[in-house]
Protein backbone atom coordinates (compact mmCIF):
# COMPACT_ATOMS: atom_id res chain seq x y z
CA UNK A 1 0.00 0.00 0.00
CA UNK A 2 1.13 3.35 -0.26
CA UNK A 3 1.17 5.19 2.81
CA UNK A 4 2.34 8.88 0.96
CA UNK A 5 5.15 10.96 2.53
CA UNK A 6 6.62 9.17 6.00
CA UNK A 7 6.25 11.55 8.60
CA UNK A 8 7.68 9.10 11.82
CA UNK A 9 8.07 5.64 12.73
CA UNK A 10 7.76 4.06 16.18
CA UNK A 11 10.14 1.34 16.37
CA UNK A 12 11.55 -0.44 19.65
CA UNK A 13 11.93 -4.04 20.62
CA UNK A 14 10.36 -6.52 23.15
CA UNK A 15 13.56 -6.47 25.93
CA UNK A 16 13.86 -10.59 25.62
CA UNK A 17 17.03 -12.40 25.64
CA UNK A 18 20.20 -12.04 26.87
CA UNK A 19 21.77 -8.25 26.30
CA UNK A 20 18.27 -6.86 25.08
CA UNK A 21 19.43 -4.00 25.33
CA UNK A 22 20.15 -1.84 21.37
CA UNK A 23 21.94 1.09 20.32
CA UNK A 24 20.26 2.50 17.11
CA UNK A 25 22.00 4.86 15.22
CA UNK A 26 19.31 5.78 12.89
CA UNK A 27 16.79 4.44 10.11
CA UNK A 28 16.61 4.37 6.16
CA UNK A 29 13.75 3.88 4.03
CA UNK A 30 13.21 3.48 0.44
CA UNK A 31 10.25 3.46 -1.58
CA UNK A 32 10.74 1.31 -3.97
CA UNK A 33 8.27 2.59 -6.81
CA UNK A 34 9.11 6.44 -6.77
CA UNK A 35 12.84 5.83 -4.94
CA UNK A 36 11.82 7.93 -2.41
CA UNK A 37 14.26 8.45 0.86
CA UNK A 38 13.19 9.12 4.29
CA UNK A 39 15.46 9.48 7.23
CA UNK A 40 14.65 8.67 11.16
CA UNK A 41 17.99 9.98 13.32
CA UNK A 42 18.35 8.17 16.36
CA UNK A 43 21.43 7.92 18.58
CA UNK A 44 19.84 6.70 21.45
CA UNK A 45 20.16 3.39 23.38
CA UNK A 46 16.78 1.09 23.81
CA UNK A 47 17.50 -0.21 26.76
CA UNK A 48 15.69 -0.50 30.45
CA UNK A 49 18.64 0.58 32.11
CA UNK A 50 19.99 2.84 29.83
CA UNK A 51 19.49 6.29 28.86
CA UNK A 52 15.76 7.17 29.87
CA UNK A 53 15.37 3.42 30.10
CA UNK A 54 13.01 3.67 26.95
CA UNK A 55 12.56 0.58 24.36
CA UNK A 56 10.09 1.75 22.07
CA UNK A 57 10.31 5.01 20.59
CA UNK A 58 8.98 7.15 18.14
CA UNK A 59 11.36 9.30 15.57
CA UNK A 60 10.15 12.20 12.84
CA UNK A 61 11.95 11.86 9.68
CA UNK A 62 14.43 13.88 9.29
CA UNK A 63 15.18 16.58 6.37
CA UNK A 64 18.39 14.56 4.92
CA UNK A 65 20.80 11.58 6.31
CA UNK A 66 22.72 12.80 8.81
CA UNK A 67 24.89 11.03 12.17
CA UNK A 68 22.76 11.04 14.90
CA UNK A 69 25.61 10.16 17.96
CA UNK A 70 28.40 12.01 18.52
CA UNK A 71 31.55 9.34 17.58
CA UNK A 72 32.40 7.04 20.83
CA UNK A 73 35.48 8.55 22.43
CA UNK A 74 37.50 7.28 25.34
CA UNK A 75 39.09 8.82 28.36
CA UNK A 76 41.33 8.08 30.44
CA UNK A 77 40.73 9.33 34.36
CA UNK A 78 43.58 9.22 36.85
CA UNK A 79 42.15 9.91 40.37
CA UNK A 80 44.65 10.33 43.55
CA UNK A 81 43.13 9.75 47.01
CA UNK A 82 44.79 11.96 49.67
CA UNK A 83 47.45 11.04 52.33
CA UNK A 84 44.98 11.43 55.50
CA UNK A 85 44.26 8.56 58.19
CA UNK A 86 41.00 7.23 56.72
CA UNK A 87 41.02 9.27 53.53
CA UNK A 88 40.30 6.02 51.10
CA UNK A 89 36.83 4.54 50.57
CA UNK A 90 35.07 1.17 49.32
CA UNK A 91 32.34 2.99 48.21
CA UNK A 92 31.66 2.94 44.54
CA UNK A 93 33.00 6.15 43.59
CA UNK A 94 31.25 8.04 40.03
CA UNK A 95 32.01 10.96 37.80
CA UNK A 96 30.10 12.90 35.62
CA UNK A 97 31.75 14.76 32.48
CA UNK A 98 30.67 18.35 31.05
CA UNK A 99 31.95 19.42 27.92
CA UNK A 100 30.10 22.08 25.41
CA UNK A 101 28.03 19.24 24.22
CA UNK A 102 26.25 18.15 26.98
CA UNK A 103 26.83 15.73 30.38
CA UNK A 104 28.24 12.23 30.05
CA UNK A 105 25.41 10.98 32.56
CA UNK A 106 26.80 9.70 35.91
CA UNK A 107 29.42 6.51 35.30
CA UNK A 108 31.35 4.39 37.92
CA UNK A 109 34.79 4.11 38.86
CA UNK A 110 35.92 0.94 38.24
CA UNK A 111 39.76 -0.63 37.82
CA UNK A 112 41.45 -3.91 38.83
CA UNK A 113 42.06 -4.85 42.84
CA UNK A 114 41.24 -2.53 46.07
CA UNK A 115 40.40 0.98 44.09
CA UNK A 116 40.65 4.56 45.93
CA UNK A 117 42.91 3.32 48.41
CA UNK A 118 44.97 6.31 51.17
CA UNK A 119 47.94 7.52 48.89
CA UNK A 120 46.78 5.53 46.16
CA UNK A 121 46.31 6.43 42.23
CA UNK A 122 43.13 4.94 40.24
CA UNK A 123 43.39 4.79 36.25
CA UNK A 124 40.07 3.88 35.09
CA UNK A 125 39.51 3.67 31.09
CA UNK A 126 36.07 5.17 30.69
CA UNK A 127 34.39 4.68 26.84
Amino acid sequence: MDLGNIQKILIGHDNSGFGAAWFLEKVAITNKTSSQQWFFLSGKWFAKDEDDGSIVREIAAAGSDGVASAPLISYKILVTTGDRRGAGTDANVFVTLFGSAGDSGERNLEGPGNNFERRQSNRCVWF
